[in-house]
């Protein structure tokens, strides 16, 4: 038993997965009992492909051109092939490794949730004012200011002022509607209304609450 060889599997695809080799070409038997691998034919393939186009290069081209055009196009592919079927990385195939690490070096560093982001350090967008909006919260929205569009709700009785209306406006009603910014302070000790007041801010306009 201390002899034993055993066979280290990375995964149960490796069971299960079948290694799809090639044994004949129509009625010609290739002459290996166990078939040559597809992808052993592919790495030969890729292999002759960049031998030929290396020797188009001028300097390359009469280095690979030295030991015989036999040995050049056809035993380099194949001694290259032959290797690349025998090695692994991680347990992954060659090309499989090649594509993770192209990938790798291609692809963002930075991740936040598995999605690219900026660096750490970067500056994205220079905060120039910080806005504090309302949470609806308190009975009472608290001091700030509210630029329109956008729509209040006020449950407590408060005091409003106009401001921004044209001068020559003195009718009360049409001043409120021609305002520009509204002032609202609250009413002390003044007991919640049955409906709260909503009360809509044009674009432009501006509600400040004290």
């Amino acid at each position: 038993m201390d002899g034993a060889r055993g066979i280290q599997l990375r995964g149960y695809r490796r069971v299960f997965r079948i290694e799809r080799r090639l044994y004949k070409f129509d009625r010609w038997r290739i002459p290996y009992p166990h078939g040559v691998p597809l992808r052993g034919i592919g790495y030969f393939l890729a292999l002759e492909f960049g031998v030929v186009v290396l020797s188009r290069l001028p300097a390359l081209g009469a280095l690979i051109g030295v030991p015989g055009p036999l040995i050049s196009f056809l035993g380099l592919p194949l001694a290259g092939a032959f290797v690349l079927m025998q090695g692994r990385v991680d347990g992954r195939p060659p090309h499989q490794a090649l594509a993770s690490l192209v990938g790798w070096r291609l692809g963002p560093r930075d991740l936040a949730g598995l999605e690219p982001c900026p660096p750490r350090g970067a500056a994205i967008v220079p905060v120039v004012e910080i806005t504090v909006a309302f949470d609806a919260r308190e009975s009472f929205p608290v001091p700030g200011r509210v630029r329109g569009p956008a729509q209040l709700t006020f449950r407590y009785p408060g005091e409003v002022r106009a401001e921004g209306a044209p001068p020559w406006v003195r009718d009360p009603d049409r001043r409120r509607a021609r305002a520009r910014r509204y002032r609202v302070r609250r009413r002390r000790g003044a007991a919640a209304m049955l409906r709260g007041k909503v009360i809509s801010v044009p674009p432009g306009g501006e509600v400040v609450i004290e």
